[in-house]
């Protein structure tokens, strides 16, 4: 859109000069005007937007207009980072700052923690220690699906689901205190299974990464690196252990990995990523390929992987968070090979380049190995509009 103005904008100038001989420059438009424009351009565009010109770049820092609901917004479609406060729901766009968020009232969530977010849907626990409610829940459609309350002795640490709730084959897992034990549901069950988990010596799961429910079976990825599969119907003793043969590279740098995630590709792989707290000034942030794995249900034996070092996404964007993670394709060439962290810095959020192996913000010059003065939101994941299908009255989980 922005390329498509500038073209505009010059076609309009020359044809002023041969008939009037008058220069009328698109860089003098009223800033408010621009400020309009640019509220409804996207990542790539809008970062178009911002290098016409200084006048341009400028109008991107007065203050947005204003959202009532979060459909009225122009970036409903698009990835953005959502978090619920003790009173509001906020929602930022990477294109936007912080004081531009849409913060909106959504009862229904203020006494809730994310788990899982996946297809425009949440997954949300009760807050508290006697709150064992689970619900799926759209913000965009403000529709809630209850699921049956689990009674364990712990709640919820980490969770995730297979498709969305209004799929007849939705599956639902959830990890329970230090992987003590899991609980798992169907759609149509009502009420929840539970098993104990047989640890492994061998294999320590990551306590603050989502599993990914996969073709039947749950991934975990490891403290050390390593992969954890196991088939929720079976005996969850029959954990298969995978290594990681390009872990090495990182061994030493483990101690200080601050967060790991585990990602679903768009070509049915596995991604991991491992975030190395400040410290590691050469690669802040590792990313590898898990292979296509050949489960066979009788191994015991931990095996070799051989995983391949992602250098770079070409025109995808990861978006990383402990709520949710999703790997996305932009339109725009050039605008990819980003990792969007749930980080803000000076109101403004920060994404990774692996292109340049720094974090940097698109509204300044702002670039750097190690992440100083930055802030998480509580209670956040990155989310995207999914289809707005709306529920049957009478269905029923």
């Amino acid at each position: 859109m922005a390329k498509q103005i500038v073209r505009y904008s010059t076609e309009d100038q020359e044809n002023q000069e041969n008939k009037k001989g008058l220069h009328r420059s698109w860089s003098r438009l009223p800033p408010e005007l621009l400020c309009l424009v640019s509220s409804y351009l996207l990542a790539g565009d809008f970062t178009t937007f911002r290098v016409i010109c200084k006048s341009w770049r400028s109008s991107t820092s007065l203050p947005r207009p204003a959202v009532s609901t979060l459909t009225d917004s122009p970036w409903s479609q698009s990835p953005c980072l959502m978090s619920v406060g003790s009173h509001k729901c906020t929602f930022v766009h990477p294109a936007y700052q912080k004081h531009d968020a849409c913060e909106i009232d959504i009862p229904e969530l203020l006494d809730a923690r994310i788990r899982f977010s996946k297809y425009g849907w949440l997954l949300l626990t009760g807050f508290g220690p006697d709150n064992f409610s689970v619900f799926f829940f759209n913000p965009f459609t403000k529709e809630k699906v209850e699921l049956p309350n689990y009674t364990e002795r712990e709640s919820f640490v980490t969770m995730s689901f297979s498709s969305p709730p209004t799929s007849s084959d939705c599956f639902v897992i959830g990890i329970c205190g230090w992987w003590d034990d899991f609980g798992f549901i169907k759609r149509g069950e009502k009420r929840w299974t539970s098993h104990t988990i047989i640890k492994r010596p061998e294999f320590t799961p990551s306590s603050y990464c989502n599993p990914i429910l996969h073709k039947g079976l749950c991934y975990c990825l490891g403290e050390n690196g390593g992969l954890g599969v196991f088939d929720p119907n079976d005996n969850p003793s029959n954990w298969i252990i995978y290594h990681n043969d390009k872990i090495p590279l990182i061994q030493e740098k483990l101690d200080s990995v601050h967060r790991s995630y585990l990602v679903e590709s768009d070509e049915g792989k596995l991604l991991a990523i491992f975030m190395v707290e400040e410290g590691d000034t050469k690669t802040p942030i590792h990313v590898f390929e898990l292979p296509k794995l050949q489960v066979n249900k009788t191994m015991m034996k931990p095996r070799k992987i051989v995983c391949r070092i992602v250098r770079s996404l070409g025109n995808r964007i990861l978006y990383i968070s402990l709520g949710g993670s999703f790997l996305e394709p932009v339109v725009p060439r050039g605008l990819g090979n980003k990792i969007y962290l749930p980080i803000i810095r000076d109101k403004k959020n920060i994404y990774y380049s692996l292109r340049t192996g720094k974090y940097h913000s698109i509204f300044d010059d702002y670039s750097t190995k190690n992440l100083h003065n930055v802030e998480e939101p509580i209670n956040c994941c990155w989310i995207q509009g999914g289809l707005k299908l709306t529920l049957n009255k009478d269905f029923e989980w």
